[in-house]
């Protein structure tokens, strides 16, 4: 297989991505993160995970490998949590406790174990 061949460029991206499960990285969109060495932030119940974001592309003499530094920050508390805090929320201010928690939500990625 030639270095400029788009097969080359295919197998590359397999390879990279199946090295990078192995590592027990995890794909959120198109980034991979590594859940086991997150910071936690328990003042704000929040996880900082470490990762990437990794594209390969092919150039006249082969495939070019970008990787940047990426971070998610995630959440400790469950969905349930947050969604009960809403509620309880918008009853206090007298709002409509449905729309509350529509607005926070639609939108946001969850991640669940």
């Amino acid at each position: 297989m030639e270095s400029t061949d788009k097969d080359h460029l295919n197998f590359l991206k397999i390879f990279f991505n199946c090295m990078m499960r192995s590592l027990r990285f995890e794909q959120i969109g198109a980034k991979v993160f590594n859940p086991a060495k997150a910071h936690s932030l328990d003042a704000h119940s929040v996880k900082v995970w470490p990762g990437f974001d990794t594209r390969m592309i092919m150039k006249e003499r082969g495939a070019l490998l970008s990787i940047d530094v990426a971070f998610r920050v995630v959440r400790t508390d469950t969905v349930l949590d947050y969604i009960s805090k809403l509620r309880d929320l918008a009853d206090q201010k007298g709002k409509d406790w449905q729309q509350a928690i529509n607005d926070a939500i639609i939108n946001s990625t969850v991640v669940t174990r």
